[in-house]
């Protein structure tokens, strides 16, 4: 199982992005991996996304975000919150959520471009 970051998604589904060749590479290595994301990495990143595509592409792009194994994140916001503090404010709250749900799920990889994620407790970026 491997969780997705929002800014992998955006790099994949976003022609124009900086990591956008990169992403898809990603993409066909994992391509037979159980991936996983939140409700919140739906949230983040249909909310970027506005910037950057027309509603009818957004609207696709919800769609093919329903087929990856969802979790609910909101209960875990009090986690969360220590993990922020634990980083000292290094990582976003989006981001300590990320690391909160792959504790709980057991999950150890995580495709992303974000650095953040490097040099944290039993977690490997895939960049």
């Amino acid at each position: 199982m491997i969780f997705l970051d929002t800014n992998f998604l955006i790099s994949f589904f976003v022609n124009k992005e900086e990591n956008h060749q990169r992403a898809i590479e990603i993409a066909r290595t994992i391509e037979n991996e159980e991936k996983i994301i939140s409700k919140l990495v739906i949230a983040e990143t249909i909310t970027v996304l506005k910037k950057k595509l027309p509603i009818k592409d957004i609207i696709k792009i919800y769609e093919v975000l329903g087929d990856f194994i969802t979790v609910e994140d909101a209960h875990l916001f009090d986690k969360t919150f220590k993990q922020f503090v634990k980083y000292d404010g290094e990582i976003s709250f989006f981001d300590a959520v990320y690391i909160v749900i792959m504790d709980e799920f057991n999950i150890h990889e995580i495709v992303s471009f974000d650095e953040d994620f490097d040099n944290k407790d039993r977690i490997v970026r895939i960049h």
